[in-house]
């Protein structure tokens, strides 16, 4: 299976709810090396990011042990990496500061990745790809194509501080991919009208598209058409007495879902293995402890 994930690796500092500071890559980083401890030798991935001079030879450095990750399609900037600083008030309620911010990807440098089984688009700043292009993608990709809204709908200040901020074009973003993803927070941005969830599928989205709203430690939802009704179902959680890191446990979970869709083509059992996979990420301090994504996995049992 070959999978280009489109977005941008951050440079993170994590300032937990409790315990000590972590530093590490994220963004889509977690998304990447997520796939390549899921597939293992069965998947290869190719992330579509730029890459700031500052950390361009530690993150080759360290790609080198993910024999699954091609740095080819890496795009080397003379500038500081994106960096975002996570300060936690909850285990789930976080307040973020971006700085020194990337250009949006344009259609030049994507429009030659042709050959793979899938794309996941991860929206780690908002303009990681340029609209225009993501429609040109749609138009050739759409079935294969794995949207997660994630900061479409936040701004930045002057100060570098996340603000909600919900696109005039969000619509034009919903309908380009097949599989959407958004957290509950994110639903309720877009959702300002206080729309029901399946009220809403029904206004924004293709027929022939599947709506993903995680929940946190809730779970998570689905929501599609099949046999000309539109249908619903809950994912609970897995059981977890402690919590670690919560930073990219969406990114994991889109992970999670898009290999065992890939590898099964049923959304259910991708459901539930992708909750698995994003509680499992819990219990690790960033991305810095995903090579124990798998056998964090094994250890939970579903509520």
């Amino acid at each position: 299976m070959k999978v280009a994930v489109i977005g941008t690796i951050n440079k993170d500092l994590i300032l937990p709810f409790e315990g000590a500071s972590i530093q590490s890559f994220g963004g889509i980083f977690y998304t990447i090396t997520a796939l390549s401890i899921l597939g293992g030798e069965n998947i290869q991935i190719y992330p579509v990011s730029f890459i700031g001079e500052d950390i361009l030879q530690p993150l080759n450095a360290l790609l080198q042990k993910y024999q699954s990750i091609s740095p080819d399609r890496l795009i080397p900037l003379r500038q500081k990496n994106h960096e975002v600083i996570l300060e936690y008030n909850s285990p789930e309620e976080r307040m973020e500061k971006a700085l020194f911010n990337f250009p949006s990807l344009e259609w030049h440098q994507i429009k030659k990745i042709n050959d793979v089984d899938f794309f996941l688009i991860n929206m780690i700043t908002g303009w990681d790809l340029s609209l225009k292009s993501f429609h040109k993608l749609s138009k050739k990709f759409f079935n294969k194509m794995y949207l997660d809204v994630h900061f479409l709908v936040m701004g930045v200040d002057n100060l570098g501080k996340r603000v909600p901020r919900c696109p005039d074009n969000i619509r034009e973003w919903l309908r380009g991919a097949r599989f959407v993803q958004m957290n509950q927070r994110e639903f309720s941005i877009i959702n300002n009208t206080t729309t029901h969830e399946i009220a809403f599928f029904e206004e924004n989205f293709r027929e022939d598209q599947v709506l993903i709203i995680t929940q946190g430690g809730r779970g998570a939802k689905v929501i599609f058409r099949k046999n000309n009704m539109t249908r619903d179902k809950h994912f609970p959680t897995f059981h977890l007495e402690k919590i670690i890191d919560t930073t990219g446990c969406g990114d994991v979970f889109g992970a999670g879902f898009v290999w065992k869709y890939l590898n099964s083509q049923n959304i259910y059992s991708s459901m539930k293995y992708a909750c698995n996979a994003a509680t499992a990420n819990c219990m690790l301090k960033g991305t810095n402890e995903m090579d124990i994504l798998l056998s964090q996995m094994d250890k939970f049992r579903e509520l």
